[in-house]
């Protein structure tokens, strides 16, 4: 059986985990902390110490777009590419460009607010980990806090910028999907998909995968705030509710 190595809470991995409900496929989970993971991530992987990581029989698969490549040409129904090589293109290449900007932004974004509440932080993804465990990564946690500051490239300047580029996506994404309602063409593809998984987390979606543990804080509760009203967030929350399955 396949084997999905992953944060909990991470968008990328929720790309993975949303293609892998969608098309039906049976899988076990293994959930890591952040800064801890390293080491065991990276022995499987033999190269990058980042997840999402796909297990399988013969080896493994790191990244989320690479995951989704090798998942569609084994289980290619339900279809996540466009039967049409033209559309197939343009889906790859809006995953590729939301891959490259969206997803970093989003995760700078968020994570400028979850390291002003640490408590918080450690909770989000250490749910589900006995209680021993939870409370040692609290302990743990400012011995890795700058590490995982630099991973997610929470600086002064790259915050704003990051704030921009989630701006001006979020203006894209309501733009393209104003007509049809989906990204490419009249139908769900792996390019919705990578759009709403990756803005999720401003998105304050409700699927089990995503939703925020409660009570949520002021600081994050503004930022959700912030974007809310905007009409690619609510396109987010729609596609979530008609095409993202519960595992």
């Amino acid at each position: 059986m396949l084997k999905l190595h992953q944060f909990q809470s991470s968008h990328f991995n929720e790309k993975v985990r949303w293609a892998l409900d969608f098309k039906g496929i049976a899988h076990t989970r293994e959930s890591y902390l952040p800064g801890p993971h390293r080491m065991k991530i990276k022995r499987l992987s033999g190269g990058p110490a980042t997840t999402p990581l796909l297990q399988h029989e013969q080896g493994c698969v790191s990244g989320s777009a690479a995951i989704i490549d090798w998942l569609e040409a084994r289980y290619p129904e339900p279809p996540l590419y466009p039967a049409e090589e033209p559309q197939k293109q343009q889906a790859l290449a809006m995953q590729s460009q939301w891959d490259a900007t969206l997803g970093p932004a989003t995760r700078t974004v968020v994570f400028s607010v979850l390291q002003q509440v640490p408590t918080y932080l450690c909770a989000t993804f250490s749910r589900g980990k006995p209680l021993a465990k939870r409370l040692g990564y609290r302990a743990l946690y400012p011995m890795v806090s700058p590490l995982i500051a630099k991973a997610n490239g929470v600086n002064p300047e790259n915050i704003e910028r990051a704030f921009h580029i989630v701006e001006t996506s979020l203006d894209e994404i309501a733009g393209a999907s104003s007509s049809t309602g989906y990204l490419v063409g009249d139908r769900f593809t792996v390019a919705d998909l990578t759009a709403a998984a990756l803005l999720a987390p401003l998105a304050n979606v409700t699927h089990p995968d995503m939703r925020r543990i409660e009570p949520v804080p002021r600081e994050m509760s503004e930022l959700i705030s912030r974007f809310a009203s905007h009409s690619a967030i609510q396109w987010v929350q729609r596609v979530y509710s008609t095409h993202r399955p519960v595992g």
